[in-house]
């Protein structure tokens, strides 16, 4: 369940990105490193 959220995550990054409400750079790596986190972790 936990990479369910991860992925929506990053989903949820990219789709910001392409409506362009979240600026390129190190705040998207940010957020993909996050739900990259949360899908590896097995809590």
């Amino acid at each position: 369940m936990t990479w369910l959220v991860g992925a929506v995550t990053i989903a949820s990054a990219v789709t910001g990105v392409m409506l362009g409400q979240v600026t390129a750079g190190f705040e998207f790596l940010g957020v993909v490193l996050a739900g990259l986190t949360l899908m590896t972790v097995k809590a």
